[in-house]
């Protein structure tokens, strides 16, 4: 038999149902202030990272913009879950201590603010201490400055005197949040910690020690188990620390000498490249930039600044100046070398700007006068990007071939990618199972 409801159950449920649509409405506005008011605070933290990274210092504990925005993001599940069990629960049964608990919160989230403000971001190598305490204190500061945010919102919004819910978070829903806590940003930091990685050994392949001690000091800080090249990222930065010492001891007594000839402008030029102070390189060969004869080592410095900087289109014209100014040069050993690092400063820069026909055919010409490995390995990287699979395949075994010691791994690196991204094409996976 079908069950009849009485007219009294059914305007109840309908009653109850009203409620509960109301509840909802309630809080959705609400809520969504927390989830804007929490975006907010994250985008400040990131601004603050910025202000401090651009005047050179590291921005414990977060050190890059993207990072502290994904810290901060992904706590806010947790956060919600427990301002809510505040608010729901705890205040109404224990109300003089959650108001304990709001001011301690109160008064942390202000010290915090007053500390990131005033205090002076550490420039130098860190310790292993620093660096632990710092993996610790990206979670705690993201949780304690929402969570004050969420108490403030809720003593607005007047969350704290609704009545007492029953509602209650399973242990799935609070697990979820922990790991999106937790193991979110974990996971991001180390995706970005394997990118600097990468790009401190292109950086110590090309001499550029400043910037390699600068990207070193993130990782000790985002990784201190991390290794680069083999070495512990600590030792790394140790070691960077006293190359680059020494180059401002010399820069140090060149400044004292007072030269002003071209020579001793450039090798001042120079140790200020290596040690990433480009600006101020530029700064200094500026007056030469106009002579009608310039040294092909000064075009060739001018060139490798303005490609660190970016500026290819002026990266491409010096060091074309210092191809012309090597080729007025007898011929000797010096002479062929600079006309192929000229050449390869051309390929990457055309490269760059999208003139792949003038960048391969200076690359071939850099090989031409110097089949060497490295030249094989610059032809093979060129014909992965432009997506020329059996060039690729076949410098990448010529560069193996000549220097296995350097090119035996990243060789094979290469082709595994193009098995990868091309997988159903025959040579690369037959060349690469030689």
């Amino acid at each position: 038999m079908k069950r009849q409801e009485l007219p009294g159950q059914t305007t109840d449920a309908a009653s109850a149902d009203s409620i509960q649509m109301k509840e909802a409405t309630n809080e959705s506005p609400s809520r969504s202030l927390i989830i804007l008011l929490a975006i907010i605070l994250s985008c400040l933290s990131g601004w603050w990272v910025s202000t401090v990274r651009d005047a050179g210092s590291l921005s414990l504990p977060y050190l890059r913009v993207d990072i502290a925005i994904v810290c901060f993001v992904c706590m806010l599940p947790l956060v919600i879950l427990c301002s809510d069990w505040l608010f729901r629960i705890f205040s109404h049964h224990s109300p003089p201590l959650f108001k304990l608990v709001q001011i301690i919160f109160y008064t942390g989230a202000a010290g915090i603010l007053v500390m990131a403000l005033t205090s002076k971001s550490p420039s130098g190598t860190l310790s292993s201490y620093d660096a632990w305490e710092s993996i610790i204190l990206r979670p705690v500061l993201a949780f304690w400055l929402l969570m004050t945010l969420c108490l403030i919102e809720g003593q607005i919004s007047g969350r704290g005197k609704s009545a007492e819910s029953t509602f209650q978070q399973g242990l799935l829903i609070w697990g979820l949040a922990l790991l999106t806590a937790i193991l979110v940003p974990a996971i991001y930091i180390q995706s970005r910690v394997d990118e600097i990685v990468t790009t401190v050994e292109e950086s110590l392949g090309s001499g550029r020690l400043g910037d390699a001690r600068r990207l070193t000091r993130e990782v000790c800080v985002l990784a201190p188990w991390q290794k680069i090249s083999g070495m512990p990222a600590g030792d790394l930065a140790r070691d960077l620390d006293r190359s680059c010492y020494e180059i401002e001891r010399n820069l140090g007594y060149m400044q004292l000498e007072a030269k002003e000839n071209e020579e001793a402008i450039y090798q001042r030029a120079r140790l200020l490249t290596i040690l990433g102070n480009r600006s101020e390189a530029l700064r200094l060969l500026a007056p030469w930039k106009d002579q009608k004869t310039v040294s092909p080592l000064t075009c060739q410095l001018l060139g490798n600044i303005y490609q660190q900087q970016e500026q290819w289109e002026e990266s491409e014209i010096w060091y074309r100046k210092s191809l012309n100014a090597w080729k007025r040069l007898p011929h000797s050993e010096q002479q062929q070398a600079g006309i192929v690092s000229a050449w390869k400063g051309i390929a990457f820069a055309e490269r760059k700007r999208g003139n792949y026909e003038e960048a391969e055919s200076a690359y071939l010409s850099a090989l031409s006068l110097a089949p060497a490995a490295d030249q094989h390995f610059l032809l093979a990287q060129f014909y992965e990007d432009t997506q020329q699979t059996s060039k690729a395949r076949e410098h990448a075994l010529q560069a193996m071939a000549l220097n296995v010691d350097r090119y035996g791994k990243s060789g094979q690196k290469l082709i595994t990618s193009l098995q990868q991204q091309h997988f159903g094409c025959f040579n690369v996976w037959r060349g690469g199972t030689r």
